[in-house]
């Protein structure tokens, strides 16, 4: 847990003191830091795994150093003249972990593996957490209470329903996935090009090229790591040795690009092992191999 004594002054949080766009180009400016300490986190990753974790920590807590006390000047200036205080929770997923997190307001959270969620202890007038990775939301109903869930590249803003949000700071896209209710997504540095989802619709936004696609999705085929499957449609080699590396904690290397225009699909609903689900996509793949070595697994 992170608490109010590792940041001095934290219980002196009071709007009066700062102006909103103040603290909104703050707040702004720590997002964009965020996505560059997460970018360089990935080099940093192949090298060092756990350094990587405590790196990405740092990213999440400092951005709520901005987004909780926030909250706690709206909420201030709209229902009490006492300035409101907000211990910082922190939860994470190793490689081939899934972890159920309740949340102050009765929300519940599933984090997949190699994941990082920041939270106050209690909420405000707005219910605000920082993702990093993947997880399940189904998020308590309030009209009054709106819950957003914030990541490098995007927002999402809920009264109460459920979905999926995958930020991986390695993916070359930053998704959200609607199972029921309905939601509003925007790309934090283009705010006016806010989607409205319907159950049944995905919002990406490609780090890349900055687009914005909005389609329609299985959201239980996108939801299946939840109950321990994997579910792929038309996903690239790389996609899939990122998935395995999370689910399977096992290092795999590509040594061609034989393969890069490959798109595969593929469902593992048994609990299949990693050597079973290699032999299976080797299968489809004409010519793909993969042996195990001492430092995980090439494929060739």
């Amino acid at each position: 847990m992170l608490t109010t004594d590792k940041f001095p002054g934290w219980d002196r949080v009071d709007g009066s003191s700062v102006s909103e766009t103040e603290i909104e180009e703050a707040f702004q400016a720590v997002m964009d830091h965020a996505l560059r300490l997460e970018a360089a986190s990935l080099s940093l990753r192949r090298r060092r795994k756990a350094r990587w974790l405590a790196a990405l920590v740092g990213v999440a807590a400092a951005l709520f150093l901005f987004a909780v006390p926030y909250s706690a000047y709206r909420y201030v200036q709209t229902q009490q003249p006492e300035p409101v205080l907000a211990a910082l929770q922190e939860y994470t997923t190793a490689q081939g972990e899934v972890r159920e997190v309740l949340l102050p307001d009765g929300s519940k959270v599933v984090l997949n593996a190699e994941s990082v969620l920041i939270c106050p202890d209690r909420f405000g007038a707005e219910r605000s957490v920082y993702l990093s990775g993947e997880a399940i939301f189904d998020v308590t109903a309030s009209e009054t209470e709106p819950f957003l869930v914030r990541t490098s590249d995007m927002t999402v803003r809920v009264h109460g329903t459920r979905f999926n949000v995958k930020a991986y700071f390695d993916d070359p896209q930053v998704t959200a996935t609607l199972n029921r209710g309905s939601i509003a997504v925007w790309p934090n540095q283009s705010p006016e090009r806010r989607v409205e989802l319907q159950p049944e619709q995905f919002f990406a936004f490609d780090r890349a090229t900055g687009s914005v696609i909005r389609g329609k999705v299985n959201s239980a085929e996108a939801m299946s790591w939840e109950g321990g499957n994997l579910c792929f449609r038309s996903e690239s080699i790389y996609e899939i040795i990122r998935v395995i590396q999370r689910r399977y904690g096992v290092h795999v290397y590509l040594t061609t690009s034989r393969y890069d225009r490959e798109k595969i699909t593929a469902r593992f609903v048994h609990g299949e092992t990693v050597d079973e689900l290699l032999d299976a996509i080797c299968s489809v793949i004409p010519g793909m191999k993969y042996e195990r070595t001492d430092e995980g697994i090439r494929i060739r």
